[in-house]
């Protein structure tokens, strides 16, 4: 039987200036007095961002239902702490100075190795994980949504906005992360 899980990421924002607030710690112990269980609440590369993702899921309601109620539980948990979540492309606007880190090593050595890359790194997703069956079918997978990424991405721009001005791409979140080494269009493969 085929399952999934959702993962979802948010910046947490300032609700009077839309700018994004490094109160992640903050808002995951709110997250925690709420009952949300520690595995459920993920932190990201920045401390104005924070994530989750669903268990292993057996029907899109299943779903859907987890991840509606982490959201509830979230948004009690940003106002709390004076910010609000929000599951946007990417911020509109950002503070002047570098943004504070989220305190994993593998953070300090993304900042170590791509500073630039790191202190614009304002972007959120949220990303379908579907199981396959073995290699082979998830090859064959890869393959075949391959040719549909263009319209794929077409239907998911939602980041406009870019430093307080149109950046004149639907999609200026894509646009961002193709800076990094690791992403772009896997090639066909046998």
């Amino acid at each position: 039987m085929a399952t999934l899980g959702i993962e979802e990421e948010y910046l947490l924002l300032n609700p009077a200036t839309g700018l994004p607030e490094a109160v992640a710690d903050k808002v995951a112990q709110n997250l925690e007095s709420l009952q949300v269980a520690r595995g459920d609440i993920q932190r990201e590369l920045l401390n104005c961002q924070i994530e989750t993702a669903t268990a292993v899921c057996s029907t899109l309601t299943e779903a859907e239902e987890s991840l509606l109620n982490f959201r509830r539980q979230l948004d009690t948990a940003a106002r709390k702490a004076g910010v609000r979540a929000a599951a946007t492309g990417t911020a509109a606007r950002i503070h002047e100075d570098y943004p504070e880190l989220t305190d994993k090593q593998r953070y300090h050595d993304l900042k170590a190795s791509a500073k630039g890359i790191v202190a614009d790194q304002f972007v959120n997703g949220q990303h379908v994980h579907v199981s396959v069956p073995d290699k082979e079918s998830g090859v064959q997978a890869l393959n075949r949504i391959r040719p549909w990424l263009p319209v794929i991405v077409a239907l998911s721009s939602n980041s406009p906005f870019w430093l307080d001005r149109d950046s004149g791409f639907a999609s200026w979140r894509i646009v961002h992360y193709r800076r990094w080494p690791v992403q772009g269009c896997p090639p066909a493969v046998r």
